[in-house]
């Protein structure tokens, strides 16, 4: 479909409340009661909801899909996947990220309870939520809000009426229209639940625009089904964890993708300032600011974006004052503070006195009503802010708001203090953003194209063997990551270890019978999404779990006793572990700990006690860590880093050995894994490279020269069923050489050997949220998670070339 960016589709906040409220029963206004009431008196809701948009112009027809989707237990977990954007409050935090914001997380506290307000109070993921094709997700005022009702009725142009009975998905429902200003509202709503199961958005002046644009008549629809929608299922914990995705930024505000701010054509200039006096009627001439450096904020009572600049201004001083203070022997530079309202003379000096402060500005207050300040120093929007150095040049002018002015205000301020040109760093401050922004545009693929909405293909048994099924693990409720061990992993006995939630491991036969259950000694904060597994010198087995996105990895002997935290409890907070891996890296058999990270700490090695053996920043951010091979005539196991711009960097405790692929403009890799699956053992490894439109693909990995060997696409989207680590490598068919086990986002399942040859490739018919392998009883056994169970399949017929 053609997406207008500068056409917004009609129905915002408000017109979307107006979807909610549809119901069931002889009379039109009772119905919309019952159903606003059952979901203001819900104590939970969960929906798989969708939006499609269908569009027609003359012969041809366009049809696109995007989630619509939200689980809430109330009074203050929610979570919201919708369009573009990823909502999550977990009771104390809530964390949001959205597409055209890439690599950026909002992070904030929640007040209980959670409110609208609380949801839309970023200015970027209220854009994002309210102007999509359905507008808001109905289903959120529908349960924070108590007057949606009210709203709905006040923009209708008559009353509700009923068009009749109809099932939606097998319920029973009333169809209710509202005429709306922008056309016909229509509600399915459930006689017996009164859940809203379906709604058809008013489009009428959506489509108007959209013709006018295209000089020909197009027609639109954007219908809502609320698949599985129920005030009764279960919501588990683990829908309201968020995983901070690799190399993002915690913010506490969503900043878009703005042009940074060329170097203003006044800088270096004298200012020329016309006389401004302070509301207290001093002069503010050169002559009385003397040899002080002076600062001018430009602002009015409805400039929005003060609320946010002048903070940073006034902490920007503060802290050069005291940085200069700490270093001059506690003298005090000259800086003179002038806040200046642009309003008009009719405004009362006390209201403009009460923004400033509502705003957070602080310093002398001054008025301009007539804006003859701001056009001596060509100044055309705000707020705006002007430092003027002694000498009467204009030294830095900054326009608008963004997170860093406090850094610039602290930058500048020093360089004029030491009598410094400021115009070479003001420009090459506007190149290095550039450099920034054309990098963020590039991450966002294209200017933030949404990400695919997971489509789930039809089962489909694999051609060159057959799967049978083994068992089914009824016990296991929340199925998650899974190992499966057997004789080529050092097991015994097959053993299949699955997650159930994100504190529980279970522990499964060859058969599917569940052995032993564990609670992980965890904090009561944590949770765990994947696990990793090595051998000691010994023989003994030992367990790492973590979650991408964590504080801390955790590690357990065999009988699930906690050993390790890493990091240790209680030290500083970090940008979050993206990957962690557990082996033995000097040779002497006992496994160390390999953590990989988001931010800037890059690798870091730890003995299996919790010592840091090393820390290297070469390789930054981290998105996986793979295991390698011994290295040629040393003892020690190297580590394989892959960051987010593309690279490949080899880690290990010397240095001197470090080696890393240059920068590439493949796409990264986002998951990783590594085993003997190549020739007689040989060591391989294994990537998936996702794209920000969700294109992915299996990439080989070198070993020896960590360069990318082969490619091979896989089904598009992304896992939205939970965290998956989606590959494993299994001996399935009984030959010399292993295989990868690789999970798609569509569902599917493929199996390849090590060169990248795909031995078959199948559908699932499910989004997986965990798969494995293992032999026993001279078959294999593919293992598989999802949201409805675990089960296995025993691999029959093979029939290879």
């Amino acid at each position: 479909m053609k997406r207008l960016d500068r056409l917004r589709p009609p129905h915002a906040l408000l017109a979307m409340v107006t979807l909610l409220l549809a119901g069931c029963g002889d009379d039109p206004q009772q119905i919309l009661d019952e159903m606003g009431q059952a979901y203001r008196a819900a104590d939970r809701y969960s929906d798989d909801a969708r939006v499609t948009v269908r569009q027609t112009q003359g012969e041809s027809s366009t049809e696109q899909t995007y989630p619509y989707r939200v689980a809430f237990v109330r009074p203050d977990r929610i979570r919201v996947e919708a369009y573009d954007a990823r909502v999550v409050t977990d009771g104390t935090t809530l964390y949001a990220a959205v597409g055209t914001v890439p690599g950026q997380v909002l992070s904030e506290p929640v007040v209980t309870p959670l409110t609208l307000d609380q949801i839309f109070s970023d200015d970027a993921l209220r854009s994002t939520l309210t102007e999509g094709e359905a507008g808001c997700p109905t289903q959120l005022p529908l349960l924070l809000a108590d007057d949606t009702l009210a709203l709905i009725v006040a923009e209708s142009d008559a009353p509700p009426r009923i068009v009749g009975k109809e099932q939606v998905d097998g319920h029973d429902c009333t169809h209710l229209e509202i005429t709306k200003p922008d056309g016909v509202l229509g509600l399915w709503i459930d006689r017996t639940s009164k859940l809203l199961r379906r709604m058809r958005v008013p489009t009428a002046a959506y489509a108007d625009g959209l013709s006018r644009e295209a000089g020909a008549p197009v027609g639109i629809a954007v219908e809502v089904e609320f698949t599985d929608a129920s005030f009764e299922a279960e919501v588990p914990a683990e829908a309201f964890a968020f995983e901070v995705p690799a190399a993002a930024a915690m913010v506490t505000r969503l900043e878009p993708l703005d042009r940074p701010q060329p170097l203003h054509p006044r800088v270096g200039t004298k200012a020329d300032l016309p006389t401004l006096a302070t509301v207290d009627g001093e002069p503010l001439t050169r002559e009385s600011i003397g040899d002080a450096t002076l600062v001018l904020d430009f602002f009015f009572e409805g400039c929005g974006p003060a609320a946010r600049s002048l903070p940073q201004v006034a902490a920007g001083i503060a802290d050069f004052v005291a940085d200069y203070a700490r270093t001059h022997r506690g003298a005090q530079p000259a800086v003179r503070h002038v806040a200046v309202s642009l309003d008009p003379d009719d405004e009362p000096l006390p209201d403009i006195r009460k923004k400033l402060a509502e705003f957070g500005g602080v310093g002398t207050l001054a008025r301009d009503p007539q804006g003859v300040s701001p056009q001596a120093l060509g100044l055309e929007s705000f707020p705006a802010t002007v430092i003027v150095a002694r000498d009467g040049r204009i030294a830095d002018v900054i326009v608008g708001d963004h997170s860093r002015i406090r850094a610039d205000i602290i930058e500048t301020l020093a360089a004029v203090e030491r009598d410094t040109d400021t115009k070479p760093l003001v420009r090459a401050r506007h190149e290095r953003r550039l450099r920034e922004y054309r990098r963020d545009l590039d991450r966002a693929a294209g200017g933030g194209r949404r990400l695919p909405e997971q489509v789930i293909a039809p089962r489909r048994q694999p051609v060159r063997f057959k799967l049978e099924h083994a068992w089914r693990a009824a016990g296991v409720a929340l199925p998650g990551n899974v190992v499966c061990l057997d004789e080529a992993h050092g097991a015994a006995e097959p053993r299949i270890v699955a997650l159930d939630g994100w504190r529980t491991v279970v522990e499964l036969d060859a058969k599917g019978v569940e052995r032993s259950r564990h609670e992980l000694d965890l904090p009561a904060d944590a949770g765990v999404g994947f696990l990793r597994t090595a051998l000691g010198h010994d023989g003994s087995r030992w367990w790492l779990a973590g979650r991408r996105g964590g504080q801390h990895v955790f590690v357990f002997d065999d009988a699930w006793r906690l050993h390790t935290t890493y990091p240790a409890s209680g030290g500083p907070a970090h940008d979050g572990i993206s990957d962690a891996e557990l082996g033995d890296l000097d040779g002497d058999g006992a496994p160390e700990i390999v953590v990989g990270y988001t931010g800037t700490a890059g690798v870091e090695a730890a003995a299996i006690t919790g010592r840091r053996l090393w820390h290297d920043r070469v390789a930054t951010p981290v998105l996986g860590i793979a295991m390698g091979a011994p290295l040629a005539g040393a003892t020690s196991r190297e580590v394989l880093a892959f960051t987010e711009n593309g690279r490949i960097v080899r880690v290990v405790a010397e240095p001197a050995t470090q080696a890393a692929s240059a920068p590439t403009s493949e796409p990264p890799i986002v998951a990783v894994a590594s085993g003997p699956v190549a020739d007689a053992g040989g060591w391989a490894i294994l990537g998936i490279a996702s794209e920000r439109n969700g294109r992915q693909q299996a990439v080989g990995i070198d070993p020896s020269t960590v360069a990318r060997s082969w490619q091979l696409p896989l089904g598009d989207g992304v896992h939205r069923d939970g965290p998956i680590e989606p590959v494993a490598w299994a001996d399935l068919l009984g030959t010399p050489r292993r295989q990868w086990l690789i999970a798609a986002p569509d569902g599917s399942v493929t199996v390849a050997w090590a060169d990248g040859r795909v031995v078959d490739r199948y559908q699932h018919g499910k989004p997986l949220v965990g798969i494995g392998g293992y032999r026993y009883g001279q078959r294999g056994h593919v293992v598989l998670a999802t949201r409805e169970g675990l089960e296995a399949f025993f691999v029959t017929d093979v029939a290879l070339d």
